[in-house]
């Protein structure tokens, strides 16, 4: 939080976490830059949240990578695929080219606040390089007047040596005065993949992007973390349908079902998928009689 001002200041490096979900998914290096991107949003979103919420970025356009997904809680805790992983388009501007990748679509944005509906926000993107459609999403959707920087470095050897960003968000009652200075010298300051390159910690990265004094209110660790186990595998499976478990049982078959967040497969056998469906067979015949 600046010291003099009510301006809100959030920068996070989450270069493991990134380079971890690249190993896990095998992407290409633009399709990289465009997860570790979404990925470093759905932190700054989720570090606006309080105990037990968490939130979900969709990103949907296109472009060759088709989509991508990323969830975050407000441990910091984030997880993230993206549709077609072995997308490379080169750079543009000297940068790798997520907007073009992306294409023309829509930037989605799920809550789960802890109450009954989920809260879910929709914006049309406006360059698909999520830096900026993640703000206008903040502006036009939370009227939250803000500014997001987000970057990520892919070495020569497609690994992550860089990952991370920062979000100023004006508070009521920030001056005119210090939103013009804030804006003009978000024109000159550097790639934030630059200063995480150069070594320089979240607060030094809110120094160089501020030139505010501001004082620390709350530290977090950013993890990569996927909370799938089989029990949520059968309930997601459940999902599906009776029809369709029973025609998998009519052939005998197995079914594997692989997280797209962590590639964990999970084997459900025949029997497994007898029990399931007796269970949904039971429960809906629960809830006809309730409503009879």
């Amino acid at each position: 939080m600046a010291i003099d001002e009510p301006i809100l200041l959030v920068a996070l490096i989450d270069t493991e976490a990134v380079e971890k979900a690249r190993v896990l998914h095998d992407t290409y290096p633009t399709a990289s830059a465009a997860m570790g991107r979404v990925m470093s949003g759905a932190l700054l979103l989720a570090s606006l949240l309080k105990e037990g919420q968490k939130l979900a970025i969709q990103v949907s356009g296109d472009g060759p990578l088709s989509g991508v997904v990323a969830e975050s809680d407000w441990q910091c805790r984030v997880r993230s695929y993206v549709k077609r992983p072995h997308i490379h388009l080169g750079t543009k501007d000297g940068k790798l080219d997520v907007g073009r990748a992306i294409g023309n679509g829509f930037l989605n944005v799920i809550k789960d606040l802890g109450l009954r509906n989920y809260y879910q926000s929709s914006v049309p993107l406006q360059t698909g390089e999520i830096a900026t459609d993640l703000a206008y999403y903040l502006n036009t959707s939370e009227q939250i007047p803000a500014a997001v920087s987000l970057g990520v470095y892919v070495d020569v050897d497609n690994t992550v040596k860089a990952s991370g960003g920062f979000m100023i968000h004006s508070l009521p009652g920030a001056s005119e005065e210090i939103t013009a200075y804030l804006e003009n010298r978000l024109k000159t300051v550097r790639p934030v993949s630059s200063m995480i390159c150069a070594g320089l910690v979240p607060e030094k990265i809110i120094d160089e992007a501020t030139g505010l004094p501001f004082k620390i209110l709350d530290r977090r660790e950013v993890t990569y973390y996927c909370p799938c186990n089989r029990e949520r595998v059968l309930e997601a499976l459940s999902a599906i349908g009776t029809q369709d478990i029973e025609d998998l049982i009519k052939r005998g078959e197995t079914a594997t079902i692989a997280c797209q967040f962590c590639k964990s497969e999970y084997l459900v056998t025949h029997d497994e998928l007898e029990a399931l469906l007796k269970e949904i067979t039971s429960g809906n015949e629960t809830h006809q009689q309730t409503h009879e």
